[in-house]
Protein backbone atom coordinates (compact mmCIF):
# COMPACT_ATOMS: atom_id res chain seq x y z
CA UNK A 1 0.00 0.00 0.00
CA UNK A 2 1.07 3.62 -0.86
CA UNK A 3 2.08 5.88 2.25
CA UNK A 4 -0.38 8.46 2.17
CA UNK A 5 0.56 12.00 1.44
CA UNK A 6 0.68 13.90 4.63
CA UNK A 7 -1.02 17.64 4.71
CA UNK A 8 0.51 20.82 5.85
CA UNK A 9 -2.27 21.69 9.08
CA UNK A 10 -2.06 20.70 12.29
CA UNK A 11 -3.28 22.10 15.40
CA UNK A 12 -4.86 20.68 18.57
CA UNK A 13 -8.68 19.27 18.90
CA UNK A 14 -9.76 18.19 22.22
CA UNK A 15 -5.93 17.86 22.96
CA UNK A 16 -5.04 15.64 20.40
CA UNK A 17 -2.58 16.55 17.26
CA UNK A 18 -4.96 16.60 14.56
CA UNK A 19 -3.72 16.88 10.94
CA UNK A 20 -4.58 15.04 7.79
CA UNK A 21 -3.51 12.62 5.19
CA UNK A 22 -4.63 11.51 1.61
CA UNK A 23 -5.59 8.32 0.93
CA UNK A 24 -4.70 5.83 -2.23
CA UNK A 25 -7.78 7.27 -4.05
CA UNK A 26 -6.93 10.56 -2.99
CA UNK A 27 -9.39 11.24 0.04
CA UNK A 28 -7.94 13.24 2.57
CA UNK A 29 -8.81 12.42 6.03
CA UNK A 30 -8.83 13.82 9.22
CA UNK A 31 -6.32 12.21 12.08
CA UNK A 32 -5.75 12.62 15.41
CA UNK A 33 -2.86 11.54 17.55
CA UNK A 34 -2.41 11.90 21.16
CA UNK A 35 1.02 10.67 22.64
CA UNK A 36 0.87 9.63 26.53
CA UNK A 37 3.74 10.53 28.62
CA UNK A 38 5.40 7.40 28.80
CA UNK A 39 6.75 6.86 25.53
CA UNK A 40 6.25 3.47 25.62
CA UNK A 41 2.85 3.22 26.25
CA UNK A 42 0.15 1.01 24.50
CA UNK A 43 -2.18 2.14 22.19
CA UNK A 44 -5.95 2.65 22.14
CA UNK A 45 -7.14 3.00 18.47
CA UNK A 46 -10.59 4.33 18.37
CA UNK A 47 -13.01 3.36 15.66
CA UNK A 48 -16.16 5.95 15.68
CA UNK A 49 -19.57 5.26 15.31
CA UNK A 50 -21.19 6.07 12.08
CA UNK A 51 -21.95 10.07 13.03
CA UNK A 52 -19.55 9.56 15.95
CA UNK A 53 -16.07 11.59 16.26
CA UNK A 54 -13.93 12.53 19.02
CA UNK A 55 -16.69 14.33 21.30
CA UNK A 56 -18.14 11.08 21.66
CA UNK A 57 -15.38 9.42 23.60
CA UNK A 58 -14.67 12.47 25.68
CA UNK A 59 -15.48 10.63 28.85
CA UNK A 60 -12.92 7.45 28.31
CA UNK A 61 -10.50 9.71 26.91
CA UNK A 62 -10.35 11.30 29.95
CA UNK A 63 -9.76 8.37 32.06
CA UNK A 64 -7.54 6.39 29.56
CA UNK A 65 -5.56 9.11 28.13
CA UNK A 66 -2.98 9.51 30.82
CA UNK A 67 -2.09 5.94 30.75
CA UNK A 68 -2.29 5.26 26.69
CA UNK A 69 -1.40 6.71 23.55
CA UNK A 70 -4.71 7.11 21.53
CA UNK A 71 -5.30 7.34 17.63
CA UNK A 72 -8.45 7.86 15.91
CA UNK A 73 -9.98 9.80 12.38
CA UNK A 74 -12.60 11.01 10.94
CA UNK A 75 -14.21 8.70 8.75
CA UNK A 76 -13.91 9.63 4.97
CA UNK A 77 -17.26 11.85 3.86
CA UNK A 78 -17.69 12.77 7.35
CA UNK A 79 -16.82 16.22 9.49
CA UNK A 80 -13.07 17.18 9.28
CA UNK A 81 -12.92 14.24 6.19
CA UNK A 82 -15.47 15.56 4.05
CA UNK A 83 -15.18 14.46 0.02
CA UNK A 84 -15.07 17.21 -2.71
CA UNK A 85 -17.85 17.42 -5.54
CA UNK A 86 -15.76 15.31 -7.82
CA UNK A 87 -15.26 12.53 -5.74
CA UNK A 88 -18.94 12.33 -4.79
CA UNK A 89 -19.79 12.69 -8.46
CA UNK A 90 -17.16 9.95 -9.60
CA UNK A 91 -18.56 7.61 -6.33
CA UNK A 92 -15.39 6.84 -4.43
CA UNK A 93 -15.86 3.51 -2.37
CA UNK A 94 -17.83 3.76 1.22
CA UNK A 95 -18.14 0.70 2.61
CA UNK A 96 -16.68 -1.20 5.46
CA UNK A 97 -13.97 -3.07 3.24
CA UNK A 98 -12.65 0.11 2.19
CA UNK A 99 -12.63 2.09 5.59
CA UNK A 100 -11.08 -0.85 6.95
CA UNK A 101 -7.78 -0.11 4.60
CA UNK A 102 -8.03 4.13 5.61
CA UNK A 103 -7.71 2.27 8.86
CA UNK A 104 -4.54 0.57 8.34
CA UNK A 105 -3.14 3.48 6.51
CA UNK A 106 -3.76 5.40 9.50
CA UNK A 107 -1.86 3.16 11.59
CA UNK A 108 0.65 2.97 9.20
CA UNK A 109 0.79 6.47 8.79
CA UNK A 110 1.54 6.88 12.98
CA UNK A 111 3.80 3.77 13.20
CA UNK A 112 1.21 1.75 15.33
CA UNK A 113 2.67 -1.85 15.11
CA UNK A 114 0.14 -3.05 17.60
CA UNK A 115 -3.40 -1.55 19.48
CA UNK A 116 -6.26 -2.21 21.77
CA UNK A 117 -9.27 -1.45 18.70
CA UNK A 118 -12.07 0.13 20.98
CA UNK A 119 -15.49 0.17 19.08
CA UNK A 120 -18.77 1.92 19.15
CA UNK A 121 -21.51 1.15 16.41
CA UNK A 122 -20.34 1.16 13.42
CA UNK A 123 -16.96 0.49 14.77
CA UNK A 124 -17.87 -2.70 16.11
CA UNK A 125 -18.28 -3.87 12.40
CA UNK A 126 -15.65 -2.32 11.34
CA UNK A 127 -13.14 -3.57 14.08
CA UNK A 128 -14.53 -6.98 12.46
CA UNK A 129 -13.45 -6.49 9.41
CA UNK A 130 -9.95 -5.35 10.69
CA UNK A 131 -9.88 -8.75 12.81
CA UNK A 132 -9.64 -10.76 9.25
CA UNK A 133 -7.75 -8.27 7.37
CA UNK A 134 -4.86 -7.11 10.28
CA UNK A 135 -5.33 -9.57 12.84
CA UNK A 136 -1.78 -9.31 13.89
CA UNK A 137 -1.99 -5.50 14.87
CA UNK A 138 -4.46 -6.17 17.05
CA UNK A 139 -3.60 -6.79 21.09
CA UNK A 140 -7.90 -6.91 22.04
CA UNK A 141 -10.98 -5.76 20.77
CA UNK A 142 -13.35 -3.42 23.04
CA UNK A 143 -16.98 -3.78 21.29
CA UNK A 144 -19.41 -1.31 22.52
CA UNK A 145 -23.25 -1.23 21.14
CA UNK A 146 -22.78 -2.89 18.05
CA UNK A 147 -22.71 -5.73 15.72
CA UNK A 148 -20.79 -8.41 13.48
CA UNK A 149 -23.12 -7.27 10.36
CA UNK A 150 -26.35 -6.59 8.55
CA UNK A 151 -27.09 -3.99 11.16
CA UNK A 152 -29.88 -2.90 9.48
CA UNK A 153 -31.30 -6.03 10.34
CA UNK A 154 -30.25 -6.49 13.72
CA UNK A 155 -31.94 -3.85 15.21
CA UNK A 156 -35.17 -4.51 17.21
CA UNK A 157 -37.11 -3.95 14.35
CA UNK A 158 -35.74 -7.16 13.04
CA UNK A 159 -35.81 -7.92 8.88
CA UNK A 160 -37.92 -5.24 8.25
CA UNK A 161 -35.86 -2.97 9.17
CA UNK A 162 -33.68 -3.83 5.83
CA UNK A 163 -36.96 -1.77 4.01
CA UNK A 164 -37.78 1.22 5.96
CA UNK A 165 -34.52 2.55 7.67
CA UNK A 166 -32.72 3.94 4.77
CA UNK A 167 -36.21 5.71 3.75
CA UNK A 168 -36.72 7.09 7.41
CA UNK A 169 -32.95 8.44 6.71
CA UNK A 170 -33.62 9.73 3.42
CA UNK A 171 -36.42 11.51 5.35
CA UNK A 172 -34.12 12.84 8.51
CA UNK A 173 -31.99 14.34 5.89
CA UNK A 174 -34.78 16.48 4.22
CA UNK A 175 -35.77 17.56 7.58
CA UNK A 176 -32.41 19.05 8.66
CA UNK A 177 -31.11 20.12 5.23
CA UNK A 178 -34.66 22.14 5.30
CA UNK A 179 -34.87 23.18 8.69
CA UNK A 180 -32.05 25.29 9.49
CA UNK A 181 -32.04 27.77 12.27
CA UNK A 182 -34.95 25.40 14.05
CA UNK A 183 -33.02 22.45 14.50
CA UNK A 184 -29.85 24.71 15.20
CA UNK A 185 -32.40 26.38 18.15
CA UNK A 186 -33.82 23.20 19.52
CA UNK A 187 -30.46 21.69 19.87
CA UNK A 188 -29.17 25.19 21.72
CA UNK A 189 -32.63 25.09 24.19
CA UNK A 190 -32.23 21.33 24.30
CA UNK A 191 -35.55 20.40 23.42
CA UNK A 192 -34.30 17.49 21.60
CA UNK A 193 -32.34 15.90 23.93
CA UNK A 194 -34.58 16.25 26.48
CA UNK A 195 -37.65 14.94 24.26
CA UNK A 196 -35.42 12.04 23.73
CA UNK A 197 -34.67 11.70 27.40
CA UNK A 198 -38.75 12.02 28.09
CA UNK A 199 -39.69 9.19 25.16
CA UNK A 200 -36.82 6.79 27.27
CA UNK A 201 -34.79 7.00 23.51
CA UNK A 202 -31.44 7.82 26.30
CA UNK A 203 -31.22 7.61 29.86
CA UNK A 204 -32.13 10.47 31.61
CA UNK A 205 -28.47 10.35 32.69
CA UNK A 206 -27.00 11.17 29.66
CA UNK A 207 -24.42 14.00 29.69
CA UNK A 208 -26.26 16.77 28.29
CA UNK A 209 -23.92 19.33 27.42
CA UNK A 210 -21.50 16.54 25.61
CA UNK A 211 -24.85 15.08 23.75
CA UNK A 212 -25.84 19.05 23.14
CA UNK A 213 -22.39 19.16 21.48
CA UNK A 214 -22.60 15.94 19.57
CA UNK A 215 -25.56 16.97 17.86
CA UNK A 216 -25.00 20.22 16.55
CA UNK A 217 -22.18 18.95 14.58
CA UNK A 218 -24.10 15.95 13.80
CA UNK A 219 -27.18 17.29 12.12
CA UNK A 220 -24.75 19.23 9.84
CA UNK A 221 -23.25 16.69 8.12
CA UNK A 222 -23.05 15.54 4.52
CA UNK A 223 -26.33 13.02 4.46
CA UNK A 224 -25.71 11.51 1.50
CA UNK A 225 -22.44 10.14 2.27
CA UNK A 226 -24.16 9.53 5.86
CA UNK A 227 -26.78 7.23 4.29
CA UNK A 228 -24.97 6.02 1.33
CA UNK A 229 -22.68 4.24 4.52
CA UNK A 230 -25.64 3.34 6.32
CA UNK A 231 -26.51 1.20 3.38
CA UNK A 232 -23.25 -0.56 3.10
CA UNK A 233 -23.56 -1.30 7.19
CA UNK A 234 -26.71 -3.82 6.08
CA UNK A 235 -24.95 -5.52 3.59
CA UNK A 236 -21.43 -6.50 5.14
CA UNK A 237 -21.16 -9.57 7.68
CA UNK A 238 -18.18 -10.42 9.87
CA UNK A 239 -20.20 -13.39 11.67
CA UNK A 240 -17.73 -15.87 10.31
CA UNK A 241 -14.91 -14.23 11.54
CA UNK A 242 -16.33 -14.64 15.42
CA UNK A 243 -14.76 -17.88 16.13
CA UNK A 244 -11.81 -17.57 15.14
CA UNK A 245 -10.64 -14.68 16.68
CA UNK A 246 -7.44 -15.06 18.90
CA UNK A 247 -7.34 -12.10 21.10
CA UNK A 248 -9.70 -10.98 24.39
CA UNK A 249 -12.27 -9.42 23.15
CA UNK A 250 -15.27 -7.03 25.38
CA UNK A 251 -18.60 -6.82 24.23
CA UNK A 252 -20.01 -3.90 26.54
CA UNK A 253 -24.13 -2.70 25.73
CA UNK A 254 -27.17 -1.21 27.04
CA UNK A 255 -30.46 -3.30 27.65
CA UNK A 256 -32.74 -0.42 26.41
CA UNK A 257 -30.93 0.05 23.11
CA UNK A 258 -33.30 -0.40 19.80
CA UNK A 259 -30.27 -0.28 17.06
CA UNK A 260 -27.67 -3.19 18.52
CA UNK A 261 -30.17 -4.94 21.42
CA UNK A 262 -28.67 -7.02 24.38
CA UNK A 263 -29.77 -10.53 22.71
CA UNK A 264 -27.11 -9.45 19.67
CA UNK A 265 -24.57 -8.47 21.67
CA UNK A 266 -25.11 -11.91 24.12
CA UNK A 267 -24.95 -13.79 20.48
CA UNK A 268 -21.50 -12.15 19.91
CA UNK A 269 -19.89 -13.17 23.01
CA UNK A 270 -21.67 -16.13 22.99
CA UNK A 271 -19.32 -17.35 19.44
CA UNK A 272 -15.88 -15.70 20.46
CA UNK A 273 -13.80 -17.77 22.47
CA UNK A 274 -12.29 -15.42 24.93
CA UNK A 275 -14.74 -12.57 25.48
CA UNK A 276 -16.40 -11.04 28.41
CA UNK A 277 -19.94 -9.72 28.23
CA UNK A 278 -21.04 -6.56 30.20
CA UNK A 279 -24.63 -5.36 30.04
CA UNK A 280 -25.08 -1.88 31.21
CA UNK A 281 -28.80 -1.77 32.49
CA UNK A 282 -30.66 1.04 31.50
CA UNK A 283 -28.18 1.56 28.89
CA UNK A 284 -29.15 2.75 25.54
CA UNK A 285 -27.26 2.89 22.07
CA UNK A 286 -25.68 5.94 23.89
CA UNK A 287 -24.06 3.80 26.99
CA UNK A 288 -20.84 5.39 27.09
CA UNK A 289 -22.41 8.85 27.81
CA UNK A 290 -24.71 7.74 29.42
CA UNK A 291 -23.25 5.54 32.00
CA UNK A 292 -19.10 7.05 31.43
CA UNK A 293 -18.07 6.40 35.31
CA UNK A 294 -19.36 2.52 35.49
CA UNK A 295 -18.11 2.16 31.84
CA UNK A 296 -14.58 3.41 32.53
CA UNK A 297 -14.50 1.11 35.32
CA UNK A 298 -15.62 -2.03 33.44
CA UNK A 299 -12.91 -0.63 30.45
CA UNK A 300 -9.73 -0.27 33.33
CA UNK A 301 -10.90 -3.39 35.00
CA UNK A 302 -10.62 -5.52 31.53
CA UNK A 303 -7.45 -3.90 29.82
CA UNK A 304 -5.79 -4.45 33.60
CA UNK A 305 -7.04 -8.41 33.94
CA UNK A 306 -6.58 -9.20 30.36
CA UNK A 307 -3.85 -7.36 28.99
CA UNK A 308 -2.16 -6.72 31.84
CA UNK A 309 -2.37 -2.59 31.43
CA UNK A 310 -2.15 -0.57 34.74
CA UNK A 311 -3.92 2.28 34.07
CA UNK A 312 -4.51 2.90 38.02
Amino acid sequence: MNMPESALREERVEGFLASSIVTDDGVRLAVYDRPAADPDAPTLFLVNGLGGNLITWRHQIARLGPHYRIVTWDYRGLYDSALTPAQKSAGVALDIPRHARDAVTILEHFGVERAVFVGWSMGVQLNFELAQVVPERIAGLIQIAGSFGRSLSTTWFGKPGERFILPVMGLFKHVVSNGGRLIDKAIETGLLIGAARRLGIVASSIDVGLTRELVASYVHLDFDVYNTILGTLGDHDAEATLPHLEVPVLVLAGDRDPMTPAWLSKKMAAEIPDAELVIVPGGSHYVPIEYPARVNEVLTDWLHRKLGHDVG
